[in-house]
C-alpha cells in the first residue's frame, strides 16, 4: 500500500499571538444535548471561528472568551468530533470532543476521601479532573450481586492528558477489592463482579506520563478524564479491531453485560477521520482508524485456517493460556510477505508474538514479537521458499490470556511502496511571503519510483510548484516545496500534499497518493490545513 511523508521543519504553531486549543472541559458532551462548555487555550482574539468534523455536531462561540455552545444532534453516533479553532491569522491543531450516549455528569469537588464522594448512579458517564499534586477523586456506586461492574477511563488514550492513571475498587471500611492501571494503555480499566449487594467505592489517582523524580500522586489542568461506569451493557472491543465488516456478530463482540442478540453499528467521521462502533444506548463505544480496504475478514476457530486470497485480516483472542491461533495461507515462491499485529495500538492487552512455519518440515521461517522499540505490536517479513501452504502463529509472549488479549493480524505480499506520516496539520504564510516545507519520503521493498510531489486544494493567489524525487541521491529521501502566497490574501482552508510516480516520460503513472499526518495515534489525516494573512 502506497502511502507519503512530511517533516515539517519549524513550528508555524509558536507564531507570536496565535491561536491555541488545548482541551475541552467537560471533555465530553451528550447525544441531543445542548450545553455551553469551556475550551482551554490562548485566544488572542475572541470571538473564533470553529471547524468540526461532523455535520451532527455543531459549536459556535459564546459572547465571552472561551465559552462555546455545542449542540449534538438526537441521532447523533458515539464517538470522537474533531476540532479546530481560527481566528483571522491563524489555526489551531485539533482536539478531540467525546460524544457520549447520554449527558455526563461533573464530580463533585471536595471528593479526596470515602466520606465525600461523589455517588453515581450507574449507568453514566462521568468527566473531572486531577487538578492538583497528591489528589484522589472518589466516587460511590451501588453495586449488586451478580451484575458486572465496569468502570473504563479515558483519558491518555483519546484525550492526550498526560497521565498514567490508576483506579481502585475499595469497600465502606477502605480494603481495596481491586487496583488496575494500563489497560488501554496507560488508562486504566476495571472490571468486578460483587458476591453480594453493595456500596463500593471507585478512587481515582495519577502519575505523571513521563515519569520523574517527584514521590506521590500527580495532577494538573492537563490531568482531564471521563469515566464510563455501569453495570448495563458495555462494548469493550470489536473485531477487526482495524478496517471495517458489514457485520458485527457472535464472537467478534468483546464486553460485559452483553445482550444474546448484539447489533452493533458505526459510524463514520464526515472527513474520514476514523469510525466509532458501538451498541446503541450503550457505553463503551471503540474509537478504530484502520484501513478499511485490507482485503476479506477471517475470525479464528478451533481448526487452523485456510486463507487462500491476499491481502486479509485475521481476527481472534487468546482466550485461555497456552492458546496458540493458527492461520495458513497459500504463498508462492519467491515472494515476499508481511504479517502485521494490531493489539496494543487498539487499547488490548496481548503481548503478541508471530511464527511463520513451513508445514512440510515444521521448521521456522520467521518470529517476531515487537516491530521496534516501544512497539510491542508484532510484525514478521518473510519470502516464501515454495509455493505452498504455510502456518502463521499468534500467541501470548508472557503467557497472557483473556477476552482482552484480542488482535487482528493483516497479511499481505510486500510491493515495492513509497510512504509513511506528517509531522504538522496545520500551516501558516504571509501574504507576499512563503513556506518552505522540507518531505522526507521512506522507500520500501527496494523502490525506484520516480515521484512527483505536488500541492492540491490552494486558493487563487497562493501557489507552490511541484518537486521532484529522484530514485537515488538526496532527493529520494527528502525535497521541499516552497508555497508563496500574493500580497493581501486572507484564507482558512483545507489543503493536500499529492504524490505520484512518474513513468519514463514523465508523466504520471498509477494512482496519486495523499500525505497523511497520524494524529497522536488515534487516526491519520489527509487534510492539511492552511492559513494565509496579510503581514
Amino acid at each position: 500500500m502506497l502511502g507519503f511523508c512530511l517533516a515539517l521543519l519549524g513550528n508555524t504553531s509558536e507564531v507570536s499571538g496565535q491561536v491555541q486549543l488545548d482541551r475541552f472541559f467537560p471533555p465530553a458532551v451528550g447525544v441531543g444535548q445542548s450545553v455551553v462548555i469551556q475550551a482551554e487555550g490562548k485566544f488572542p482574539k475572541w470571538p473564533i471561528d470553529v471547524v468540526v468534523d461532523r455535520s451532527d455536531v455543531s459549536i459556535k462561540a459564546e459572547k465571552d472568551s472561551g465559552k462555546l455552545k455545542i449542540e449534538v444532534a438526537a441521532d447523533a453516533a458515539p464517538g470522537i468530533a474533531w476540532v479546530r479553532v481560527l481566528d483571522s491569522t491563524s489555526a489551531s491543531g485539533l482536539v478531540p470532543l467525546l460524544i457520549e450516549p447520554t449527558a455526563p455528569i461533573e464530580e463533585v469537588e471536595p471528593n479526596q476521601t470515602l466520606g465525600e464522594a461523589t455517588v453515581l448512579e450507574m449507568p453514566c458517564s462521568l468527566v473531572g479532573r486531577l487538578s492538583k499534586s497528591g489528589e484522589v477523586d472518589t466516587f460511590r456506586v451501588s453495586a449488586k450481586a451478580g451484575r458486572t461492574l465496569v468502570v473504563s477511563m479515558l483519558g491518555n488514550q483519546l484525550l492526550q492528558s498526560p497521565m498514567d492513571a490508576v483506579l481502585q475498587l475499595v469497600d465502606e471500611s477502605g480494603h481495596v477489592l481491586r487496583q488496575v492501571d494500563d489497560q488501554r494503555g496507560l488508562d486504566p480499566q476495571l472490571v468486578y463482579q460483587p458476591g453480594q449487594d453493595a456500596d463500593l467505592y471507585v478512587r481515582l489517582f495519577a502519575f505523571p506520563e513521563t515519569p520523574n523524580s517527584t514521590i506521590g500522586f500527580a495532577g494538573a489542568a492537563t490531568f482531564v478524564y471521563e469515566l464510563r461506569v455501569t453495570t448495563d451493557a458495555f462494548v469493550d472491543h470489536v473485531l477487526p479491531l482495524t478496517g471495517q465488516t458489514q457485520e458485527y456478530v457472535g464472537k467478534s463482540v468483546g464486553g460485559w453485560n452483553l445482550p444474546a442478540d448484539v447489533q452493533i453499528k458505526q459510524a463514520e467521521s464526515d472527513h474520514g477521520y476514523g469510525r466509532s462502533v458501538f451498541l446503541p444506548s450503550s457505553l463503551g463505544w471503540q474509537w478504530q482508524c484502520g484501513n478499511t480496504n485490507n482485503g476479506h475478514h477471517h475470525l479464528e476457530s478451533t481448526d487452523a485456517v485456510e486463507i487462500e486470497q491476499l491481502p486479509c485480516l485475521f481476527s481472534g483472542r487468546i482466550e485461555n493460556a497456552g492458546d496458540v491461533d493458527r492461520m495458513r495461507i497459500a504463498v508462492t515462491k519467491g515472494e515476499k510477505y508481511r504479517a502485521k499485529v494490531h493489539a496494543r495500538r487498539s487499547g488490548m492487552l496481548l503481548d503478541s508474538v508471530l511464527k511463520v512455519i513451513d508445514l512440510t518440515d515444521g521448521t521456522e521461517l520467521a518470529t517476531n514479537d515487537d516491530q521496534t522499540r516501544g512497539k510491542y505490536d508484532a510484525q514478521v517479513d518473510f519470502t516464501a521458499k515454495k509455493t505452498e501452504m504455510i502456518e502463521i502463529q499468534i500467541s501470548d509472549l508472557v503467557g497472557g490470556f483473556g477476552m482482552r488479549h484480542a488482535y487482528t493480524v493483516e497479511v499481505h505480499s510486500i510491493q515495492p511502496s513509497f510512504g509513511a506520516s506528517v509531522a504538522a496539520d496545520h500551516f501558516v504564510v504571509p501574504g507576499g511571503g512563503s513556506l518552505e516545507i522540507p518531505v522526507t519520503i521512506s522507500r520500501s521493498a527496494g523502490d525506484v519510483s520516480k515521484l512527483r510531489i505536488s500541492v492540491a486544494g490552494l486558493p487563487e493567489g497562493v501557489a507552490c510548484e511541484p518537486v521532484v524525487s529522484e530514485p537515488k541521491g538526496d532527493s529520494a529521501k527528502a525535497v521541499k516545496l516552497k508555497m508563496t502566497a500574493s500580497d493581501g490574501i486572507t484564507h482558512q482552508g483545507k489543503f493536500q500534499i499529492v504524490a505520484v510516480a512518474l513513468a519514463e516520460d514523465d508523466m504520471p503513472s498509477g494512482e496519486p497518493i495523499k500525505a497523511r499526518y497520524d494524529l497522536a495515534g488515534i487516526c491519520e489525516l489527509d487534510d492539511l490545513w492552511l492559513t494565509v494573512h496579510p503581514k
